[in-house]
C-alpha cells in the first residue's frame, strides 16, 4: 500500500511535469472538490461513499499513462501496442484504479471529517498550475491534455484538490506540533533506548570499491589480533585506528557512527550493542572482515536535532504509514461493473467530454495516416512514371 501511496504522488508530479507547470503566477480562480454526477454506473463504495465508472476509469487511464510514461524512459514508446507488455500490465490496472479510489475517498473523508480548510497558499498551489497552463497553451490544448490522462475538467480539478487534502493531512498529523508529533522527551529517550554509538577498527578481507579479495581471511584475522593485543596492552585506541582501520567511512566519520537496529550490519551491530560504554570487543568477523568495535557514550543533547525527523518517523510514522492504516480499515464494496473495466475497454466508460476529445484525436491521427499513404503511393506512381518515360 506504501508504493501505492508513492505512486499517486509519482501520478500527481508526473502530471506537473508533462503540463509544464513550473512558472507560478496569479490564478483568478479556486478549485472546490465536486462530484461528477453524470449519472454513471457505480463500481465500488467506499466507507459507503459511491465511486462511479467514469471516475473510476479516469484513474485507470491515468495508471495506463503512468506506466506508458515511464516504459518510454526505456525505449518502449507505445507499451499498450506490445501485446505481451500490455497483457502484464493490463492485469494490473483495476488494482490500480481501485487504489486510487479509495485513496482519494479516504483522504477527503478524513479532511471532512478533522473540519479542515486549505490555506490560501494551498489553494493557490492548487489552482495556479491550472491557470498558467490555459493561459500558455489554450483551453482546447489543456483539455486535450488532461483527457490523455482520463480527466475532464472537473475530475482534474476535483483530483488537484484531494492532492492538496492530503498535504493539509500531513500538516496536520505530521507538521510542526502536529496530531501525532511527539515531544521532545519522548523522542530523546527513544533516541538513548534505541540508538548506539561506537567506533571500529576494520581489517578488510575485500575491497570496499571493487569487492575484489585484497587478504585471506586468516591473514586479516592474524592482522587484527596484532592490534588488538596492543589496545589490551594499553595504547590508544584511536591512535591505532588511525593508523590501522581500512574502514572507508572513517575520514567522514572520525568520532564513530551513531546507528541503530538494521543500519549496520548484523554483526558490527550485535557485537557494539553487547559492550558497555568505553568497552571494546574482541575480533567481531563480518563479509567485510575483522572489526574491533569501541562503544562510545552515545551524546543525546549534540545530536538530537540531526536525528530528530528520523526519531519521530521511528516513533510515530509518517503520513503514508497513516493513510495504508485508514485505506486497509476502509469498508470497500464493489459492483458488477467494476468486474467489467479492463484496460482494453476502459475508454467507454471515461466521462462524456473525455471520450470525445479522445475519439477527435483517433479520427484526426487516422486522417493524418491516410494521408502520409495517400502521398507515399502518389510517390511511388510518380517513381514509376519516370523509370517507364526513362525506359522509353
Amino acid at each position: 500500500m506504501s508504493k501505492m501511496v508513492q505512486r499517486a504522488v509519482a501520478l500527481v508530479v508526473m502530471l506537473v511535469v508533462v503540463m509544464g507547470g513550473t512558472i507560478w503566477g496569479v490564478s483568478s480562480m479556486t478549485i472546490h472538490y465536486q462530484p461528477l454526477d453524470s449519472g454513471a454506473p457505480v463500481v465500488m463504495t467506499v466507507n459507503g461513499d459511491e465511486v462511479c465508472a467514469d471516475e473510476y476509469a479516469g484513474y485507470m487511464l491515468y495508471n495506463m499513462a503512468y506506466y506508458a510514461n515511464m516504459y518510454a524512459q526505456f525505449g518502449m514508446t507505445d507499451v499498450w501496442n506490445d501485446e505481451y507488455a500490455a497483457a502484464t500490465l493490463g492485469s494490473s490496472m483495476p488494482q490500480a484504479a481501485k487504489d486510487q479510489s479509495v485513496y482519494a475517498r479516504v483522504v477527503l473523508q478524513k479532511f471532512n471529517e478533522l473540519g479542515l480548510k486549505l490555506t490560501y497558499d494551498q489553494e493557490k498551489q492548487m489552482t495556479q498550475l491550472r491557470q498558467d497552463t490555459i493561459d500558455s497553451m489554450g483551453y482546447d490544448a489543456f483539455a486535450k491534455q488532461i483527457a490523455n490522462f482520463g480527466f475532464s475538467d472537473q475530475s482534474y480539478n476535483n483530483f488537484m484538490y484531494i492532492s492538496q487534502c492530503y498535504n493539509a493531512l500531513n500538516e496536520y498529523y505530521y507538521g510542526e506540533n502536529g496530531a501525532n508529533v511527539p515531544s521532545d522527551e519522548d523522542l530523546r529517550q527513544y533516541f538513548s533506548d534505541n540508538y548506539i554509538a561506537a567506533k571500529h577498527i576494520l581489517i578488510s578481507t575485500v575491497d570496499s570499491t571493487t569487492g575484489e579479495t585484497i587478504r585471506t581471511d586468516e591473514e586479516a584475522k592474524a592482522e587484527a589480533q596484532k592490534i588488538l593485543d596492543r589496545i589490551n596492552a594499553g595504547e590508544d585506541y584511536d591512535a591505532l585506528m588511525n593508523e590501522y582501520s581500512e574502514d572507508p567511512g572513517l575520514a567522514g566519520n572520525p568520532d564513530g557512527y551513531i546507528f541503530t537496529e538494521g543500519e549496520m550490519v548484523t554483526e558490527f551491530y550485535d557485537g557494539a550493542k553487547a559492550l558497555a560504554e568505553d568497552e571494546v570487543s574482541g575480533l567481531v568477523k563480518s563479509d567485510y572482515g575483522y572489526h574491533i568495535i569501541k562503544r562510545v557514550p552515545l551524546d543525546v543533547d549534540g545530536q538530537f536535532e540531526n536525528y530528530k525527523s528520523l526519531l519521530t518517523t521511528a516513533v510515530a510514522g509518517t503520513m503514508d504509514d497513516l493513510l495504508t492504516q485508514w485505506m486497509q480499515e476502509a469498508d470497500v464494496q464493489t459492483t458488477e461493473t467494476y468486474d467489467e473495466i479492463t484496460y482494453q475497454n476502459v475508454r467507454d466508460y471515461l466521462p462524456a467530454e473525455v471520450q470525445e476529445i479522445l475519439n477527435a484525436e483517433d479520427a484526426a491521427s487516422a486522417d493524418d495516416a491516410a494521408a502520409t499513404e495517400d502521398a507515399a503511393d502518389e510517390t511511388t506512381d510518380d517513381a514509376a512514371a519516370e523509370t517507364t518515360d526513362a525506359a522509353e
